[in-house]
Order: C-alpha cells, then sequence, then structure tokens
C-alpha cells in the first residue's frame, strides 16, 4: 500500500477451499468496492483446531489488530465452528478498538449478521412430509461445536413434532459440514444400523452432506429421489448442478458478506448498527421428487401459441430485454451486439411453433461465441432465471404457453451446466500446466538468490490473478513479532532483491503493494503442524481455490527450505 493508504477491512474466514467461504468473500468484495474500502482476506483456518496441521493456519490471524486494520469482519460461523461462540467471544477480544461485525453465527457484544437457520430447515421437512407423503425422515448434524448445526437439528426435531411424527434417534448421524461425512452418514445408517428401506427422505444440515449423501446412495443402487428424497442446506452453486439438482434452503450467502462490511463501515463512522437476521427460503428441485425430469434435454411439448401470449411479449419486450442484459453484468459482449433481441425471439418463435427449438440452439451459438473469454456459470443461470422472470407474466394465462417456456429454459439451464463443467475443466487444465511450470520454476533458483525467486515469481504468477505478493518466513514457530524474514516477492513497480527482516503484522503494507488492487489476501504457510511463514498476494479477482492450490505449494518450498538449512 501506498504511504498514508487508509487501512484495509480484515476478512476473517476458515479457508478458500469452500463454496460457501468463496461466496461470503464475494459479497464482501463487492460491498468493499462500492464504499471504497481495500479488504485484506485472512484465511486463517477454524480458531484452536484440534488438528495440529489445521490449527496451524492461525498464525495468519496474527496479522490483524488496531495498527493494522480499520475494522474486522469475522466470520464467526466457519472460523469459531470448532469452538462455539461462548469461547470465540473472548478470542475476538485482541481486535479491541476495532470496529467488528460476526458474519453468520452471534457472539454476545458485538454486532452480528446471522441466517434464520430454523425456518429454512422447518420447511424442508414439512415439505417433504406433507407435499411428498414422507414419514421416516433422517437428518445428518453438523459438528457438534457448531451453533447452527445446534439450530438446525433443533428445527428438524420440532418440525417432526409439528407434524406428529416420532422423532427416531437411529435415524440421526452426526456429520461436520463436509462431504465425506454425508456420504458416511448413508454408510451408517445402511450398514451399522440396518435402516435399508426404513427411511424416505434424509435431510443434511448443509449442502456438502447432503451431496455426499446423494453419491452414496446411488453408489448402493438407492435411486434418489425414487427410495430416498434428499435436502440440504444452503444452496451452494454445486447444488444446482448436482445429480439430481439438490433441493435445499438458500440462504443469502453473499448477503451476508456485504451486510457485516456495510455494518463495519457504519460502526467505524460510529453509527449504532443493530445486528439482523437474513431469511432463507426454498428451493425445490429434482432430488425431492418435485420434479421428474432428469439432466437429458427435454423433449418438446407441441404447443400453437395464442395471440395473447405474442401480445403480452411484444407490450413486455422492453422491460424483458434489460433485465436480460442487466442480469449478463456486461460480460456477453463476445455474443455479439442484440444477442438480447435474438434469444428473446428465438423462444417467442419455440411458443409459436411446437417441436421448435430455435431457443436452445440460439443459446448454444452465444456460448460457443463465449468460450474464448468463458464466464461464470452463476451469470449464465442468472440471465435464464432473470428471462423466466419476465416471461411467466406473458404466459401465465395459457397453462400449455407456461410448460413450453419452462422446458425451454431447463434445457438451456442444463445445456449452460455442461458447457461450464466443460469449461472449467479446460481452464482447470491450463491452470495445472501454469502451476507445474512454477512449480517446476521455483524449485529450480529455491536455494538461490531472493532476486532469482522474485524474478521467478513475477513471471508466473499473474496467470493466476496475483498482481504483486511478498513471501516471508518464521526464524521461530512461535515468532509473531519480528523474527521472520522476507524471502522474496514483486510488484508492479519492484522486485525484491534481497532477504530483508520484517515483522509478519507489516507484510500487508510492503511496498511491492504500492498500486495494486484493492483485495489482498494472508495465505498461512505450514507444515507439520507447524507455521513456516506467510505469503500476502494482491489480486485483482476474487480470491478463490486456486490460491488455496499456491498456498499448499508455497507450504512445501518453505519446509523444503527450512530442513535443508538444519
Amino acid at each position: 500500500m501506498e504511504p498514508g493508504s487508509p487501512l484495509p477491512l480484515a476478512l476473517l474466514i476458515e479457508t478458500l477451499d469452500d463454496e460457501y467461504q468463496v461466496a461470503v468473500v464475494r459479497g464482501a468484495l463487492s460491498a468493499a468496492r462500492d464504499l471504497g474500502i481495500s479488504v485484506l482476506c485472512v484465511p486463517g483456518g477454524r480458531v484452536r483446531d484440534g488438528t495440529p496441521e489445521r490449527a496451524a493456519r492461525n498464525v495468519a490471524f496474527e496479522l490483524v489488530n488496531a495498527k493494522t486494520v480499520s475494522g474486522v469482519v469475522a466470520v464467526s460461523s466457519v472460523i469459531g465452528s470448532a469452538i462455539g461462540p461462548a469461547e470465540l467471544t473472548p478470542w475476538l477480544g485482541r481486535f479491541k478498538g476495532v470496529p467488528l461485525c460476526c458474519v453468520g453465527v452471534a457472539c454476545a457484544g458485538y454486532t452480528s449478521v446471522e441466517v434464520d437457520n430454523s425456518t429454512g430447515i422447518r420447511d424442508l421437512v414439512l415439505h417433504l412430509a406433507r407435499d411428498h407423503g414422507k414419514k421416516h425422515i433422517a437428518f445428518v448434524r453438523g459438528p457438534k461445536g457448531s451453533v447452527e448445526a445446534q439450530a438446525r437439528y433443533e428445527a428438524y426435531a420440532s418440525a417432526l413434532e409439528e407434524l406428529g411424527l416420532k422423532l427416531d434417534p437411529e435415524l440421526v448421524v452426526e456429520g461436520d459440514f463436509v462431504k465425506p461425512s454425508g456420504a458416511n452418514a448413508v454408510r451408517v445408517l445402511v450398514d451399522e444400523r440396518g435402516m435399508r428401506g426404513r427411511f424416505g427422505a434424509l435431510v443434511a444440515a448443509n449442502d456438502y452432506m447432503a451431496l455426499g449423501a446423494i453419491e452414496e446412495l446411488w453408489r448402493r443402487h438407492l435411486d434418489v429421489p425414487g427410495e430416498v428424497a434428499v435436502v440440504g442446506f444452503d444452496d451452494v452453486d454445486s447444488a444446482r448442478f448436482a445429480r439430481p439438482a439438490l433441493t435445499t434452503a438458500r440462504q443469502p450467502i453473499e448477503l451476508l458478506g456485504r451486510r457485516g462490511v456495510e455494518a463495519v463501515a457504519e460502526l467505524g463512522a460510529k453509527r449504532k448498527v443493530a445486528s439482523a437476521s437474513l431469511p432463507t427460503k426454498r428451493v425445490t428441485r429434482g432430488s425431492c421428487g418435485c420434479s421428474t425430469t432428469e439432466t437429458g434435454l427435454a423433449g418438446s411439448v407441441p404447443l400453437t401459441a395464442s395471440r395473447g401470449v405474442e401480445i403480452s411479449f411484444v407490450q413486455r419486450r422492453h422491460a424483458i430485454l434489460a433485465e436480460m442484459s442487466r442480469a449478463a453484468e456486461g460480460r456477453f459482449g463476445a455474443a455479439g451486439s442484440g444477442w438480447e433481441a435474438r434469444l428473446l425471439d428465438a423462444l417467442i418463435g419455440d411458443l409459436r411453433m411446437a417441436g421448435s427449438t430455435s431457443f436452445l440452439r440460439a443459446f448454444e451459438q452465444s456460448l460457443h461465441k463465449l468460450a474464448r473469454d468463458p464466464i461464470d456459470v452463476v451469470v449464465l443461470q442468472d440471465l435464464l432465471t432473470a428471462l423466466r422472470r419476465q416471461a411467466l407474466p406473458c404466459v401465465s394465462s395459457t397453462p400449455g404457453a407456461r410448460d413450453k417456456l419452462e422446458d425451454a429454459l431447463h434445457d438451456a439451464r442444463v445445456l449452460a451446466s455442461v458447457f461450464s463443467e466443460e469449461v472449467g475443466k479446460r481452464r482447470a487444465r491450463i491452470m495445472r500446466e501454469r502451476q507445474r511450470a512454477f512449480e517446476h520454476g521455483l524449485r529450480s533458483v529455491l536455494f538461490s538468490d531472493a532476486a532469482h525467486r522474485s524474478a521467478v515469481a513475477a513471471e508466473s504468477l499473474p496467470a493466476f490473478g496475483v498482481d504483486a505478493c511478498v513471501i516471508a518466513a518464521m526464524t521461530r514457530p512461535d515468532a509473531f513479532g519480528n523474527d521472520a524474514r522476507v524471502l522474496f516477492g514483486f510488484g508492479a513497480r519492484e522486485r525484491i532483491a534481497a532477504e530483508t527482516a520484517t515483522r509478519l503484522a507489516a507484510l500487508p503494507a510492503h511496498t511491492v503493494f504500492g498500486g495494486t488492487g484493492r483485495t489482498q489476501v494472508a495465505l498461512p504457510l505450514t507444515a507439520g503442524g507447524q507455521a513456516l511463514g506467510m505469503a500476502v498476494v494482491a489480486t485483482s479477482k476474487a480470491p478463490d481455490e486456486e490460491l488455496e492450490g499456491l498456498r499448499e505449494f508455497l507450504s512445501t518450498a518453505l519446509d523444503t527450505l527450512k530442513r535443508a538449512a538444519r
């Protein structure tokens, strides 16, 4: 940062290798951009994690104090999941004097932004029982230390009581919010407890466990949703594209991050901010049985649209095109001028002519043009959602037209999912190649000097979206003060040419970051349950799991240097 620049706001999370947390980060960064605030993202693991290797990541939190940041957004639902809010609250006392907001779980004495966990789970259980006739409903809990997990379990138990159904402890299995525990829950139910055929539905306390459960159910030839309906909680991106797509309670994840940043900004301005609870929304998809349409393309529904439908589209045309353009976020430029009108006209043509698939072909052509500069699948799905929302009033009085509209948009969603998956695989291959090239280059100069390491980093890391970085090693495992050395780094106007002594907390203010983007990420470098050092990177894009891969490699590199120095 330039001398005299305002201090950044710290965003405390566990990891970037998690869809939920990345979505919170996206929302936080969006709000920070709107407010002109810079952000230091700190994926420092779970506070006092019982696993030493994971607990070693907590060193990253040492960068945050009243002298280094202007405020703190603590995603308490993840960083405090190992100890709970009662123990996390005194830990947060280290940030005394800094405006702070807890996101996800409330901590006494602090402003918080939460979601309504209870209503979301209750709605799902009632839906399974009342709309699908399920009487024996299993539940996969979250970890014991999680307040959110407990709230969701209590909502499950309360909903069963409301329905007059008995809670069977044999149908409740503990998980830990990660995908493998969902699969393990199915193994416990079927193998250990002999419950196969004795439950017709499974509610998981989050989407990851639900997705893991679905995979294990399929592996055991138990049809979803035919034999076991499955629902989750969160509505992470992968829930939409699972097979079958996951019914879930959607919490406004990005809005959590946005509200957290806005609250800290208000607190920093000495204004009072009330804690808030954001509502969830039930999203029904194929995994509960609400849709029998699988992931193949839906067949055409013969229909001759009425004249009234066409007139409705003419009357709403301007609003529909404007909404499509807004949802595309300016990302459809490669599709060519007038892409909105071409898609809309093709859709109207499908409604007019039985068996027509013009809309799907037009959408596919647009996707091929966009392949050169691929866009996030969420943008594609948001575009289709916006089109559906604006088009529904045009067909609301004509049931056949509505069915045709839904089929056309469903086919397009499937196509977008397949397209994004292929683009994602291609992008992942390219990133793996770039990562291997960087790893090979750094290994070749690892035992050289800072100048050579910095040169390799400057040549390779911009391909990962890294505009600047500084990497430092601790000279002692417990050295959080002056005992660290900068090993290498680069920025827009500087490459580090020599190793220098430093303090870890001083890394985000290093001169290499002058003139770079607003977002910095502090990556804790660890190995063998010990903290080895820190990498701070400035990035022009939203941080994601690629930076976790970079963190792991740099940790290995520092561990190699440490062992060689013995």
